[in-house]
């Protein structure tokens, strides 16, 4: 850039901040790596203008836009340590839940999220979830057909990523949502009418039987939106710089190229330190969040560049 181009572009960020729209992925305790970058991305002055997140991502869009990335690693980091086992089997003997999971995720939720400032933000916020409604019976059959649902979804996601990976074309989950009439939803920033459904919005994005349950509203039941895309950038418009985090190269599997071209998309460096449903891995939890500000600042620069030559492309058209 010429230097009279480089003094118009300042005097543009002056008056018009750089900002982005941010993607982040599911992936449990992984997106606490999407966390980290988040907040560098932030604290650089950064805007986030648009947010969308899947799964466990929704939730850290909601904590960058509370701007409690620390509290929130430091609250789960603490309720971790306390958590001896992902599986108690004894809870069987209390008629309680096998997995801690469901509950430690709403307590970080409820903890983390800062209603007035989600409230009072003029960000645009994307969360991707799945949604079924289920034909029902009365009484006992009503579980076992929900019980189908699940384990025939949850086939289907399995059989279907096995066969992405290896290249083999493959359309089950597809099927599976015609079958039992299932439709992708985005919530929006416009659905968060209160703290309550705010959490709720969120635990519908996240549901992964048995670890999260499905989630029932009304008879209408969700599911994770990973089961359809676990990035979700399609929403955002195509004249804004773009950032799409995610944590395994399956989850670009079958995305437009097109999308992906306009994308700026990070993955970690490094072999995460945590797996996705450790709830009892506090040291993990804080290594990928520091591993997420890491890579963020080893890349700052080619994250501004690539900012500056979204946003303000039209500059060097001044001077021809």
């Amino acid at each position: 850039m010429l230097p009279l181009e480089r003094i118009a572009a300042t005097f543009i960020e002056i008056f018009r901040p750089l900002e982005v729209c941010l993607g982040i992925a599911g992936g449990g305790c992984k997106a606490f790596y999407a966390l980290g970058v988040g907040h560098e991305l932030r604290k650089w002055g950064i805007k986030l203008s648009q947010l969308s997140g899947v799964s466990a991502g929704s939730a850290m869009a909601l904590c960058l836009l509370s701007e409690e990335e620390e509290t929130a690693v430091e609250y789960f980091e603490e309720i971790t340590k306390r958590n001896d086992s992902n599986f108690k089997l004894s809870n069987l003997f209390f008629g309680e839940r096998v997995f801690p999971h469901e509950s430690m995720y709403r307590r970080t939720i409820r903890f983390a999220m800062n209603w007035e400032k989600i409230k009072a933000s003029r960000t645009r916020i994307y969360i991707h979830t799945v949604k079924a409604i289920p034909q029902l019976e009365d009484g006992i059959m009503s579980k076992y057909v929900i019980a189908k649902l699940i384990a025939e979804t949850a086939q289907a996601f399995t059989r279907d990523e096995k066969d992405r990976i290896a290249g083999i074309p493959c359309n089950r989950v597809q099927e599976i949502l015609r079958k039992w009439n299932m439709t992708e939803v985005i919530f929006t920033e416009k659905d968060f009418l209160s703290p309550d459904v705010l959490e709720q919005i969120i635990m519908n994005s996240s549901s992964i039987p048995p670890v999260v349950s499905i989630q029932n509203i009304q008879n209408e039941y969700y599911l994770d939106g990973g089961l359809t895309n676990n990035l979700l950038l399609e929403n955002f418009p195509k004249n804004l710089p773009k950032i799409g985090i995610y944590y395994e190269d399956s989850t670009l599997i079958g995305k437009s190229p097109s999308v992906l071209n306009d994308c700026f998309l990070i993955k970690p460096s490094k072999t995460l330190p945590i797996t996705s449903f450790d709830y009892t891995n506090p040291v993990g939890v804080r290594k990928a969040y520091e591993l997420g500000k890491s890579d963020a600042i080893q890349m700052k620069d080619e994250i501004i560049n690539y900012i500056r030559k979204k946003q303000f492309f039209e500059i060097p058209k001044l001077f021809n």
